[in-house]
């Protein structure tokens, strides 16, 4: 009899054991994160956070500065255009521009970027933008960035209405 119970106690203990063990997450319970994990996370941040600061700097290099070198200095040489404005690759990007950094009427400006985020390879920029005549646009910018370069391109602008249906800013 003595063997019998201990069998069952030992059993007991064991179907406990494992049951203790189960994949999942009490409420309040925290996860454990390994360095390596850790290290991978801050690396993506970074990663996030370096792009997100060259689209920046492009930005008001080439928009703000008329900084005609900035194009060559962040966009890659194939850079794919998803705007029906500029063909593709980095030489008819600049030739297209030429005559917005020759104006005279467009001033050298502080760019207002009103939401900037980043997420994989890619970053967006939401942008109050003001025309030479004083119109407001608002300019939704996505780059993909490879290698430390803009490798590709999608713009949406709106201009932004005197009148609005409800109270909220387009920013």
């Amino acid at each position: 009899m003595k063997p019998l119970q201990s069998l069952i106690s030992a059993s007991m203990v064991i179907a406990i054991a494992f049951t203790s063990c189960n994949d999942k997450k009490e409420e309040g319970s925290t996860t454990t994160v390994t360095p390596v994990e850790q290290s991978n996370a801050d690396n993506s941040q970074q990663k996030l956070e370096a792009n997100k600061k060259l689209v920046t700097e492009f930005y008001q290099a080439f928009f703000g500065d008329k900084d005609s070198t900035s194009i060559d200095k962040y966009v890659g040489d194939n850079i794919i255009q998803h705007s029906p404005l500029f063909e593709d690759g980095k030489i008819a990007f600049k030739d297209a521009l030429r005559p917005f950094y020759t104006n005279p009427n467009i001033t050298k400006k502080t760019v207002d970027i009103k939401h900037i985020a980043a997420e994989g390879d890619k970053v967006w920029v939401m942008v109050k933008d003001v025309a030479p005549n004083g119109k407001e646009f608002a300019r939704l910018d996505i780059f993909k960035i490879e290698n430390g370069k803009i490798t590709e391109h999608w713009v949406v602008e709106q201009a932004v209405p005197k009148e609005s249906a409800n109270k909220n800013t387009m920013f």
